[in-house]
């Protein structure tokens, strides 16, 4: 099947093993991803917090284009992304004066069309746990893993419309697919502090702190994102975070969609692997996945 795909800046550059196995996974379940032509940012993160019209404008034009290229679903794996151009396309629709506005300033029609979907909800809604399952090769036994869905993958609970937006299943139950054990944990939609990463480490340190608390607290040998906000923060603030609560936490930060390679019998190499600061390599191996 064919599928808007709208990358956003971080799959291209921060997140770039999350873009790679992204594309991986997507062909491996039949799923052509069409990028958005000349896409535009999102306007993740400060945008909406300074002009309220010109953030849904920026998510109106690559919904816009995606409209013109007989899309009829875009595909952001990137939470903030997702909430953005999700957010418009709520506004959109239910905002007669603000649509009117917006389409003055994209110079064309408002788009209310293509739906946008995240990962999370575009696996479960457009292939199933069932499909999914078919395509495994290589069953990840052995791995307890913390499903972690952040603070945008299912809120606001009005405009996502998808899984519980305090104890989402969604994430748990693609792992359980893939042959892995999801822990019972505590903090799977709380907030990383990804918003503050750049004006104030110390929100985000105690915050991604308390998520690596607890998956640690679980028995969980790694977390599982599909933000690469959320991703990049529990990656890269695990020396900070251990230097300040004097404790070590070793927890690799894995994509979804790359333990979904891995599950697909594709190696490392083809997936990103190897970007980690905390690496998996030792994970995987003593559960003879690598």
């Amino acid at each position: 099947m064919n599928v808007a795909y709208y990358p956003g800046c971080s799959l291209h550059g921060l997140a770039k093993e999350y873009g790679i196995s992204v594309e991986v996974a997507c062909k491996h379940l039949g799923i052509n991803l069409k990028e958005i032509e000349d896409w535009n940012c999102c306007g993740a993160t400060a945008a909406h917090s300074l002009n309220h019209e010109l953030t849904i404008s920026l998510s109106a034009r690559n919904l816009a284009i995606a409209r013109d290229m007989k899309m009829n679903k875009v595909l952001a794996p990137c939470a903030g992304c997702f909430s953005r151009l999700k957010g418009a396309s709520y506004e959109l629709r239910n905002n007669k004066a603000l649509a009117a506005e917006v389409g003055e300033i994209i110079q064309a029609e408002p788009p209310v069309e293509p739906e946008v979907n995240n990962l999370l909800q575009f696996i479960m809604e457009e292939q199933g746990i069932d499909a999914l399952r078919a395509k495994v090769v290589k069953p990840l036994q052995g791995l307890k893993l913390a499903a972690y869905y952040g603070c945008l993958l299912t809120r606001p609970k009005e405009v996502v419309q998808f899984d519980d937006p305090e104890q989402p299943v969604s994430m748990d139950l693609i792992l359980q697919a893939l042959g892995a054990e999801p822990v019972v944990w505590a903090h799977k939609a709380e907030c990383c502090g990804g918003g503050y990463a750049a004006s104030d480490t110390d929100i985000v340190i105690d915050l991604s702190g308390q998520i690596l608390e607890s998956a640690q607290i679980a028995g969980a040998d790694a977390i599982v994102v599909a933000c690469p906000m959320c991703g990049v923060n529990l990656d890269t603030r695990q020396e900070a975070i251990a230097a300040k609560k004097g404790k070590k936490y070793d927890l690799p930060i894995i994509y979804l969609t790359q333990l979904m390679g891995i599950a697909f019998g594709y190696s490392p190499a083809q997936l990103g692997l190897k970007r980690h600061l905390n690496s998996p390599f030792p994970l995987l191996q003593s559960k003879g996945l690598l």
